[in-house]
């Protein structure tokens, strides 16, 4: 029995069991089975599927439940093979579940170095406190803090913890932007708009730039607030009017329930309904209306109207989203700065008050070990992309973990170097590029 091969990509269909007293694996045998099969679809010892001295994962490393390796000891039937050791295997049930079938180096699944036996899951420590410095509703994504205040400071994928209305305080948020955040997807959108409308944070203030659509970076002129010229009409609006026309009224969004502000007088003159040019009022203007006089519409909606201006050049569409930043904390997104907000994976589900001592957590230890096939494609592709996942072809030990900081460490270790691996098996190593 050789102690390696170059494939990490042997066939490998269906699910199986493992009787961890007698260590022996058994497929579904087609019928419904009996007590200790399940699956279905196993083909051991047929030509290009697995053989004695090949290495059987069962579970899905990264992904799902993964319990470990072990290598064929001798091959019963299509239906059954016997392991030749349980060491590198957790030690929880193994039942219905999928597998893969590898040639990696025979020594690796008692290796305890590579068993997943020695595999922990990362805890989540408390880091620091950090102040809010607004309120922040139920449903929000985004929580505003002065960022330069907390030390030490966060970073993407710490979390935040909410405790309030808690008991036990452990409902954490991850924290998914830092110094920006992402609206909801735009809700009106039209081919030359001059304005959309979309749900903002929490946080959004009248001049705030967005990013993200389109090189002029649109503004939001004011939280529910757009200016609009009826001036192209020509023709003055008489005190008592129930309508006013519109320059180019589609490009603006109005609704049903906006309120009409005249110059500089603010009228709460309500839209009743909405033509193609004009808009008609649910009272009369109280002023009157001179040619060119600007008038605005603000919304009592959650609605913002974002301005996308005359020189944007990106296509915009509904269900796009809108990403606002500005402020001091300069960063790769935003070099001029970006709010002091931070974003989160999921909406906050207890109000949070401006001036509260907020707990941030943090990922720390953990621990992984796993051989992976590497072909000389993959290696090739990883030397021109990030250091982190060079490597040489073979097969490769990588060991990531947490340190104390929270700080990802990857080392790699070539245990068989050789060219003609063939991969295919997931996960795949490097993790960019299908090798």
């Amino acid at each position: 029995m050789a102690l390696w091969g170059n494939n990490d990509n042997v066939g490998s269909g269906g699910t199986v069991t493992l009787d961890y007293s007698t260590r022996i694996v058994t497929g579904f045998n087609g019928v419904g089975g009996a007590a200790g099969e399940a699956g279905s679809g196993t083909t051991f010892g047929q030509t290009g599927f697995a053989k004695t001295g090949d290495t059987i994962s069962f579970g899905q490393h990264g992904s799902g439940t993964y319990f470990g390796d072990a290598v064929i000891a001798s091959i019963g039937s299509t239906l059954q093979v016997t392991i030749a050791s349980t060491a590198g295997l957790s030690g929880a049930a193994i039942a219905g579940v999928e597998y893969t079938i590898s040639e990696k180096p025979t020594w690796c699944p008692t290796d305890t170095h590579w068993s997943a036996v020695r595999d922990t899951a990362p805890t989540i420590n408390k880091l620091t406190e950090g102040t809010t410095t607004g309120a922040t509703g139920i449903g929000s994504l985004a929580v505003e803090f002065d960022i330069s205040a907390i030390s030490p400071p966060v970073q993407v994928g710490d979390y935040l913890v909410n405790g309030l209305g808690l008991t036990d305080g452990t409902e954490n948020f991850e924290i998914k932007a830092i110094g920006y955040s992402t609206a909801v997807a735009i809700a009106t959108c039209i081919t030359d708009d001059k304005v959309f409308r979309a749900e903002p944070p929490d946080w959004i203030t009248p001049g705030t730039t967005t990013v993200g659509l389109g090189t002029t970076r649109p503004i939001v002129n004011q939280v529910g607030f757009v200016t609009a010229d009826v001036g192209g009409s020509g023709v003055a609006i008489p005190k008592g009017s129930l309508v006013v026309p519109v320059k180019e009224i589609l490009t603006y969004h109005l609704m049903v329930g906006d309120v009409v502000n005249i110059g500089a007088a603010i009228t709460d003159v309500a839209i009743a309904s909405i033509a193609h040019t004009t808009v008609s009022l649910a009272s009369t203007t109280p002023v009157n209306i001179n040619v060119g006089t600007m008038i605005s519409f603000s919304s009592s909606t959650f609605n913002v109207f974002a301005s996308a201006g005359a020189n944007n050049d990106e296509a915009i569409a509904i269900g796009d989203s809108i990403t606002y930043g500005e402020g001091q904390n300069a960063s790769a997104q935003f070099p001029a700065g970006g709010n002091d907000v931070i974003q989160l994976d999921s909406a906050i589900t207890a109000a949070i008050t401006s001036g509260l001592a907020v707990t941030f957590r943090r990922s720390v230890n953990g621990y992984d070990a796993y051989v992976y096939g590497v072909s000389g494609i993959g290696a090739s592709s990883a030397l021109a992309s990030s250091k982190q996942y060079i490597t040489n072809a073979g097969w490769v030990g990588v060991t990531t973990y947490l340190d104390n900081l929270g700080n990802l460490r990857v080392k790699k270790e070539t245990l068989v170097a050789m060219s003609g691996i063939t991969t295919g098996n997931a996960p795949a190593y490097p993790p960019e590029y299908d090798a």
